[in-house]
């Protein structure tokens, strides 16, 4: 395997540990929460982000370890981008959206000052 295949791998299994984490324990490393709806949504999303990853890594290591053919490489990196794609739509947590919306309109208002 290449260097970009070993760092996507590593990669996926610290999302994969960091979803676990977060689903078991109910809290999120380094922030707060409030609902637990919200933390259960980004638990999901670190485990789906985590597939994207290790399905991508798996359908090139395959081939190029001869596990298999290039055809089911094929159907593993568009399974990878569908389950990336479901995790950005519905998944994504908001609350990470409004604090990088809110940071955006502190600059633009202290420019116009």
């Amino acid at each position: 395997m290449d260097g970009v295949n070993v760092i996507m791998a590593v990669m996926g299994m610290g999302e994969l540990c960091l979803g676990a984490y977060v689903l078991t324990t109910g809290r999120v490393p380094g922030g707060y929460v409030p609902s637990p709806e919200r933390i259960r949504k980004l638990g999901v999303f670190f485990i789906l982000i985590s597939g994207f990853f290790l399905f991508q890594v798996a359908g090139y290591a395959g081939v190029r370890l001869d596990l298999f053919s290039r055809g089911i490489r094929s159907v593993l990196v568009l399974t990878a981008f569908a389950v990336g794609v479901i995790a950005l739509i519905k998944y994504w947590p908001q609350f990470a959206l409004s604090k990088v919306r809110q940071q955006a309109e502190d600059v633009s208002t202290d420019q116009h000052d």
